[in-house]
């Protein structure tokens, strides 16, 4: 009895001791890995991957399941490190790893590492051009998790799937593609979760882009309302934005459909929704919207609702720093010039030039100086068509002046006519020594080698300043 009482004890001793261990290892792995995921700007990539690969060496065998959480971090760690130094095969390998151990775990926690390494597998592939190894991938991960209620492993599965109908829009596999967008669609469009929403937004918006490309326009209009429908009410700036895509694709595709005045109403109900937007993005949808709207105006012939919306458009963007609604406001301007001198608005429309040359004309953007160019020449045309070419001679003097010596092709041939209509008003006038000259300058100054277009100019100009001199005779 007292043999079997000793080994009694020495098995307790011996169980407790085991327990002791193993506990001794869970706290070392949790420290070092701790120790490990601090933040570092000092430790570069080949460091990092030597910490990892030793924590692994050390604990990886274990079986503990406590442990099983930090297993998978660190391989997600490690294949993350390995691809980031371009070391894919080995990021893959560790990829891998990962996937194989957990992918069939009880804890639901493993699995979706699991999940969302099999995305970072297949984005990695993607990054190294291996497309054809990239579709098995995603489809491994979706096929698995589809049906799950996880939220995490949910976007791994919508983010799969977006990415997927992506590459297949990508090489014109536009039925596959459409048929990736709407299992996510049909997967996820009741959901709550932001980040599913944003995913089923832009799913609906390229499946729209998809259907444009296909020419199946009505499919096109329906899946922007869909989209509309949906999503209107999200307080989310992504998810606005979209909205405010889709009501500017679905204006235009109304447009294709000759249906402009429903276009016109679709492009004013995404100009109220979003007039007072702080979000830089949408607001050039809005920028655009009053110029696509305006534009369908003067088709129609609408010219004082067209000139309202130039104003309106002022109006909102007129205190931008952005570059390219500067651009915007300038062709604004211009237009609405133009469309004022049609309604016989004479002096609005000078006052329109005028307002781009005093926002721009000391602009060091070339692009601008462009629509400086334009406006004065149009002003001092405007002005000598219509019976003063006594105010338009100093207009044209200041556009030579700034443009004269430009080697802009374009720009060029605006000189040379500058030169032309410039003597011929001075003609008008009675100054034939001035509208000679200007003639001269044309016919001496201006580059005909460079710029072949100049020649018939240049032989109107000789033509006129022989004229010139039978008049005088």
């Amino acid at each position: 009895m007292a043999f079997i009482a000793l080994d009694f004890l020495s098995y307790f001793i011996f169980k407790s001791d085991g327990k002791s261990s193993m506990n001794s290892i869970i706290e070392q792995a949790k420290s070092q890995f701790e120790s490990l995921m601090e933040p570092s700007t000092e430790q570069d990539n080949e460091t990092r991957l030597k910490s990892y690969d030793e924590w692994l060496a050390s604990f990886s065998k274990e079986q503990e399941k406590d442990l099983q959480i930090y297993i998978a971090m660190m391989l997600a760690s490690k294949a993350s490190c390995l691809a980031a130094m371009n070391r894919i095969d080995d990021a893959l390998t560790a990829y891998d790893a990962l996937i194989s151990r957990f992918i069939e775990a009880e804890d639901i926690n493993l699995q979706i590492f699991a999940g969302k390494a099999l995305f970072d597998k297949a984005v990695t592939l993607r990054k190294a051009k291996r497309n054809e190894e990239v579709h098995p991938v995603y489809d491994e991960l979706i096929t698995r998790f589809r049906d799950s209620q996880e939220a995490e492993l949910q976007i791994c599965v919508a983010k799969a799937l977006f990415n997927k109908a992506g590459n297949l829009d990508a090489v014109e596999k536009d039925e596959e593609a459409l048929s990736s967008y709407n299992e996510l669609i049909s997967l996820f469009s009741g959901s709550e979760t932001p980040e599913l929403r944003n995913n089923v937004a832009k799913a609906l918006f390229y499946k729209a882009v998809t259907l444009k490309k296909l020419e199946r326009t009505e499919e096109e209009i329906a899946c922007y309302d869909q989209l509309i429908s949906l999503f209107s009410d999200i307080d989310d700036n992504e998810v606005q934005n979209g909205i405010a895509k889709a009501l500017f694709n679905k204006a235009a595709a109304l447009y294709h459909l000759n249906q402009t005045d429903e276009a016109i109403a679709v492009y004013d109900a995404l100009i109220q929704r979003f007039i007072d937007t702080e979000d830089d993005a949408t607001a050039k949808i809005v920028a655009n919207s009053f110029f696509e709207k305006t534009g369908l105006l003067s088709e129609q012939g609408r010219v004082e609702e067209e000139i309202d919306g130039y104003n309106r458009f002022l109006a909102r963007f007129s205190d931008s720093q952005d570059p390219s609604i500067h651009i915007m406001i300038a062709t604004a301007l211009i237009n609405k010039a133009i469309s004022l001198a049609q309604a016989g608005q004479d002096a609005e429309a000078l006052a329109s030039y005028d307002d781009l040359l005093s926002r721009f004309g000391d602009s060091e953007d070339p692009n601008l100086q462009l629509y400086v160019a334009r406006a004065l020449f149009s002003k001092g045309s405007h002005l000598g068509d219509h019976g003063n070419p006594e105010a338009a001679l100093p207009v044209y003097d200041d556009f030579l002046t700034r443009f004269s010596k430009t080697e802009n092709g374009g720009l060029q041939i605006g000189v040379a006519t500058t030169y032309l209509k410039k003597a011929i008003y001075l003609i008008s006038l009675g100054r034939l020594d001035e509208a000679e000259a200007s003639y001269n300058h044309l016919i001496n100054d201006m580059d005909a080698e460079k710029n072949v277009t100049l020649r018939q100019y240049i032989a109107m100009a000789q033509q006129g300043k022989s004229e010139l001199e039978k008049q005088r005779a």
